[in-house]
């Protein structure tokens, strides 16, 4: 069975790790300061601090933005759980966001409503690498943006970079992101008058919530290794693409010719038969998964009177798969994945 990710960690990050150990850097200290230097760099940004997770790093930025206890946060329907479970924890009430079917991002249109409701600033979640074509006008809206770039850092839209956008960046680490630290997120801050606000904030912050040097290690050696591991996942993504067009039952989502976007997954629209698609890839030994299983809407989609204005969310969120795309996969899996892609029913 060919898995369906893989943090691609290889002798370089391995050998960071180990040294972070004999060296006993195991809590936060001059690596994650490192790491901090490398990622402002990186995605050119004006300060950032690194969490231990990223509901820490959403919280902190929320209370940077003053919002009364009890306002509207506006989400994604499609947005990774832990979003919806922060929003809640800190304190704010959810209100959800349909998609656009050709992107699978929020777009102002969609946000139109929300903001009508009160909501009082808006999560932009920028799944698989793909970045709102309209977040410029999304920003124009009037209130708070924070971007989500664990899985679109790197990318960039109309020459600006993701994360560059809003009031802040939420960076994810997990597994499955673009880049890992095996955990842990990074909230970045595009503005420095933003930054320099935030500091008091930051000062008050516990050591414990701050990411250890042994994740950071992993880190900046991942990040480092970010434009190699990116043009694999683009070849392969080149690959997989022509196997979705040669079939001509199934859709991809559209991508701008003209911006650079990351590419973090590889998603697939299923026309019909999802259960079908996933078991004639189970039979292939090719892992697969429901793309969206772990967004919001699994947990609102019994909810008749919140879903009833997400229908593109719905049935995107039924219908969307994920296989296989990382730097480790072999040229003979690319090559057998693609045939198979090729002849999916």
């Amino acid at each position: 069975m060919i898995q369906i990710f893989s943090p691609t960690i290889r002798r370089k990050e391995m050998d960071s790790v180990l040294t972070c150990m004999v060296d006993e850097k195991i809590g936060p200290g001059e690596i994650n300061e490192k790491f901090v230097s490398e990622i402002k760099a990186f995605s050119d940004c004006a300060g950032a601090v690194i969490f231990r997770n990223a509901t820490t790093a959403l919280n902190r930025a929320l209370k940077a933005l003053l919002i009364p206890e009890g306002s509207s946060i506006a989400l994604s329907a499609l947005c990774p759980r832990w979003q919806k479970i922060a929003v809640e924890e800190a304190g704010f009430v959810p209100i959800f966001a349909d998609i656009d079917e050709n992107t699978a991002c929020i777009s102002a249109k969609t946000l139109s409503s929300c903001v009508e409701n009160g909501a009082k600033a808006i999560i932009v979640s920028e799944p698989f690498g793909q970045i709102p074509e309209d977040i410029e006008d999304i920003v124009s809206l009037g209130i708070p943006v924070i971007e989500d770039i664990s899985e679109s850092a790197g990318g960039t839209l109309n020459e600006k970079k993701a994360g560059s956008f809003g009031s802040f960046a939420i960076w994810g680490f997990e597994a499955n992101d673009i880049i890992t630290t095996g955990g842990g997120a990074a909230l970045c801050f595009p503005e420095k008058q933003k930054w320099e606000a935030f500091l008091p904030l930051f000062r008050k912050t516990l050591k414990s919530d701050i990411l250890p040097d042994l994740n950071c290690a992993l880190g900046l050696t991942a990040l480092k290794e970010w434009r190699k591991n990116e043009e694999i996942r683009r070849s392969i993504a080149t690959v997989y693409r022509c196997a979705i067009l040669q079939s001509r039952r199934h859709k991809i989502f559209s991508r701008a010719t003209d911006n650079d976007f990351s590419v973090c997954s590889f998603p697939i629209v299923i026309s019909d038969g999802v259960k079908e698609v996933l078991s004639f890839l189970d039979r292939k030994e090719i892992g697969s998964k429901l793309a969206f299983s772990d967004t919001a809407i699994a947990d609102i989609a019994e909810d008749e009177n919140t879903v009833e204005n997400l229908s593109v969310a719905t049935s995107l969120f039924s219908r969307t798969i994920l296989v296989p795309l990382y730097p480790r996969l072999r040229s003979q899996q690319i090559e057998t994945i693609s045939k198979v892609l090729a002849a999916l029913p």
